[in-house]
């Protein structure tokens, strides 16, 4: 069979369809489901907090005699070990592939899970959550350089949002499960939210299991594809996308990615739209549980956002892919998180309020297509590992000052927290405007967004001949 070559011609467009489509099938629901387990796992603290909370004795807080800030350093200490273990993460997946890396990840976040339902006191507490901060650390990242291996840049934006929407679900999903693990408290001994840990362990280690011996390492090898299908699928990613052949290392490339005004551009920015990714994920029931629900209802009225975010999320990175654009759909993203954070801040109704907690829920709206707009700017897999392993590693920091931007104290309407969101969303708003001034618009590798790469910089231009996805038309946008 002979592979064709011309991006025009029919038979190279029905042959990537074909193989696309091939991938999205044996990548896809893994990572997916992975993921919203992920999410799960990571934010069921949120839920744990207010499980119960309507029976004296049961809840969280009391158990564990949560008392001040305590809660928010739990969360808080989570991030210190995630953070510091992310940044080597990336360069880990690519050295012992991605199936077994990321295995590995999912396995022993979901033991210690399981073994958080054991703690009975506030030290036990702190202990899991920094175990659980470095066998998570790494997930994400690794998760977005390895779509990198699969996907063209104009293709990226929707398979991030569809594995980052898993979040959206998990939040409905995680509020469905609460909802009904409140009526297990006192089976078996346990209290309702230890039960929580259990049940929502337990699935991340079978998948992690799964994952280990079927999700595919990369186009050169996989076992779904013929023969030419894997030479195709190989060449058709040009020569600026990342590869399995490549180096895991080179300290050369590190230095330059890390060094570079782009880096810390982008560092800055997904530090902002992370820290409202974290306010949400974590202080959700909280917010909603301030607005008068209590109990179960709390539970089950965290599960509309959720699910208005994961058509929000999709359709803006799709339309991102789409139109081959990213700095606008970034902005109209975080516009629409700012809007929700002015509403929960100014309104004093609950039904205001709740739209506000609807759009708060879609900061992945801008996440995605930002992530995807970011490697996009890097090229080989050493500078995509540092490119989106440091930047998300540095971005997590959020982790650690998000928790105390809604102090107890200041309950039923976090003033602080809100305004604070809201001027993250404005920051992330004017540093996107500065990256489309100086790297254009467009979702492609050009000589324009590719200052940072595996190849020499003046050998892009010519690189950029091999890429049948760069039409004339993207190159006149930038």
């Amino acid at each position: 069979m002979t592979i064709p070559t011309d991006p025009d011609s029919a038979e190279y467009k029905a042959m990537e369809k074909r193989i696309v489509r091939k991938q999205d099938w044996a990548i896809m629901p893994l990572v997916c489901l992975s993921y919203l387990l992920n999410y799960l796992d990571r934010t069921n603290l949120g839920n744990a907090r207010t499980l119960n909370s309507d029976k004296p004795g049961e809840s969280l807080v009391e158990v564990l005699k949560l008392a001040g800030n305590k809660y928010n350093i739990i969360v808080a200490i989570f991030f210190v070990p995630y953070v510091l273990f992310e940044f080597p993460s990336n360069i880990a997946l690519k050295y012992f592939s991605p199936s077994r890396w990321i295995a590995r990840i999912m396995v022993s976040w979901s033991i210690v899970t399981i073994c958080t339902a054991a703690v009975k006191t506030y030290g036990g507490m702190m202990a899991c959550r920094v175990f659980l901060g470095i066998c998570e650390a790494g997930y994400f990242p690794g998760i977005m350089m390895y779509l990198c291996f699969w996907y063209t840049p104009s293709e990226r934006a929707l398979r991030m949002s569809i594995f980052s929407a898993s979040i959206a679900v998990s939040g409905a999903f995680g509020g469905l499960i609460a909802y009904g693990v409140s009526y297990m408290s006192g089976k078996g001994n346990l209290y309702g939210w230890q039960w929580l840990f259990i049940l929502e362990g337990i699935p991340a280690f079978i998948i992690g299991i799964v994952i280990f011996f079927y999700l595919p390492d990369y186009p050169e090898t996989a076992k779904f594809l013929t023969e030419e299908e894997r030479e195709f699928a190989s060449m058709r990613m040009g020569p600026l996308a990342p590869k399995m052949t490549d180096k895991h290392w080179d300290t050369k490339i590190a230095v330059q990615t890390f060094t570079s005004w782009q880096f810390w551009s982008f560092a800055l920015q997904y530090f902002c739209l992370t820290n409202c990714l974290n306010s949400f994920g974590y202080f959700s029931p909280t917010l909603i549980s301030a607005m008068g629900f209590k109990g179960a209802k709390s539970q089950a009225m965290t599960v509309p956002p959720n699910v208005f975010a994961f058509f929000v999320i999709i359709g803006n990175s799709w339309h991102s892919d789409r139109t081959k654009e990213r700095p606008m759909h970034i902005i109209a993203g975080a516009a629409l998180v700012a809007i929700g954070y002015i509403l929960l801040a100014t309104v004093k109704g609950v039904a205001g309020r709740y739209i506000g907690v609807l759009f708060i829920a879609c900061t992945n709206a801008a996440v995605i297509p930002f992530v995807a707009y970011r490697t996009a700017t890097v090229t080989g897999s050493v500078a995509t590992a540092i490119a989106t392993g440091g930047v998300i590693a540095i971005a997590n920091t959020a982790g650690i000052v998000a928790p105390f931007l809604f102090p107890s104290k200041q309950s039923p309407h976090y003033y602080m927290g809100l305004w604070t969101c809201f001027a993250f969303c404005c920051v992330a708003i004017v540093n996107q405007l500065f990256l489309w001034y100086m790297l254009g618009g467009s979702s492609e590798y050009t000589s324009t967004l590719v200052n940072e790469s595996a190849a020499p910089v003046e050998d892009v231009k010519d690189a950029e001949k091999g890429l049948p996805e760069l039409s004339s038309s993207v190159k006149s946008q930038n």
